[in-house]
């Protein structure tokens, strides 16, 4: 059993944070912050921008929040994918515990106050659905798909990475799995009604998220209260509202909604494939491949929200 140190001191704008590994990292901006601790801009020793992410015990018992802590920084450590935001360094000191990762431009909840391009939002769905892939094959379920926990990397193309591993659930092997918490206005109807979470379940969570980009509101009335959008999740309407698009987004979301997670796709890897079929893709698709056999420069990205 650790003991914990002396109340810590909250690291503040312009501290300087040693890990004892060596490194000391200058604390910028607070760019959110919540019941965990809080996010902070800084800059590593050899001048790199990151993101530090402070864990404070608040009112939990010290080695409960170390335990979360240690959870998430060895699952981000471990899991190394282009579509998951990377670890760099994982340290306790003074009573604190901190992730310094990578340096991401915004959240995806920051796009959302208007519909995106069918374009971006099956690229967006893309880059997601390959994160989702990558954590089913190593035996996991992510539990929290949702905007907030999805950070943005502008350039050339945008770059979309899954954070925030530490409520993912890992399946040794079974089917299932009970989380230890899932947001209502996410929970899958298997949570609300049994309260195991499957592969499935993240394509359901992921389904709420791809309605919301393509159309910009979310499936679900969020104001009537957790009975209210529980009774939703039950009645089935977030796949009501996908089939009432009448879109080819629309229809592959109407899938991922299910209520039954047996009826949903197989696979994140089953939904690009649906996905890719789209006129909004393969049209694209076939351009960048005649540009590449041309010689020519990659036509400019599509890929940008204000299309």
């Amino acid at each position: 059993m650790t003991t914990p140190p002396p109340a810590p001191a909250i690291p503040v704008t312009g501290g300087v944070v040693r890990s004892p590994r060596g490194p000391s990292y200058l604390l910028g901006k607070r760019l959110g912050s919540g019941a965990f601790g809080a996010v902070h801009d800084c800059i590593g020793p050899f001048d790199q921008s990151f993101a530090i992410k402070v864990f404070l015990p608040g009112n939990k018992p010290y080695e409960e929040v170390r335990a979360e802590w240690l959870k998430e920084a060895e699952r981000l450590y471990r899991l190394r994918h282009p579509n998951i935001v990377y670890v760099h360094d994982y340290f306790e000191t003074s009573g604190l515990f901190y992730l310094v990762l990578e340096r991401c431009d915004h959240s995806l909840d920051e796009m959302l106050s208007a519909p995106f391009t069918d374009r971006l939002v099956v690229d967006v769905a893309r880059q997601l659905l390959f994160a989702v892939q990558y954590l089913a094959d190593n035996e996991f379920v992510h539990n929290d798909l949702h905007a907030g926990n999805v950070l943005v990397v502008q350039g050339e193309r945008l770059q979309a990475k899954l954070s925030d591993l530490g409520i993912a659930q890992e399946l040794y092997g079974y089917g299932g799995a009970r989380p230890p918490i899932v947001q209502h206005r996410l929970m899958p109807p298997e949570v609300a009604a049994g309260g195991y979470s499957t592969k499935q379940s993240d394509l359901y969570q992921l389904g709420l998220l791809i309605y919301q980009m393509h159309t910009g509101v979310y499936p679900i009335d969020i104001t009537a209260g957790y009975a209210g959008i529980i009774q939703q999740i039950r009645d089935g309407v977030p796949r009501a509202k996908a089939e009432a698009l009448k879109t080819p987004i629309g229809d592959v979301v109407s899938v991922m909604l299910r209520r039954q997670e047996q009826y949903r796709y197989t696979s994140a890897a089953h939904v690009w494939e649906e996905l890719q079929k789209l006129d909004v893709w393969s049209r694209d698709r076939v351009e960048r491949a005649v540009d590449s056999a041309q010689g020519m420069p990659a036509s400019p990205s599509p890929l940008s929200q204000n299309e």
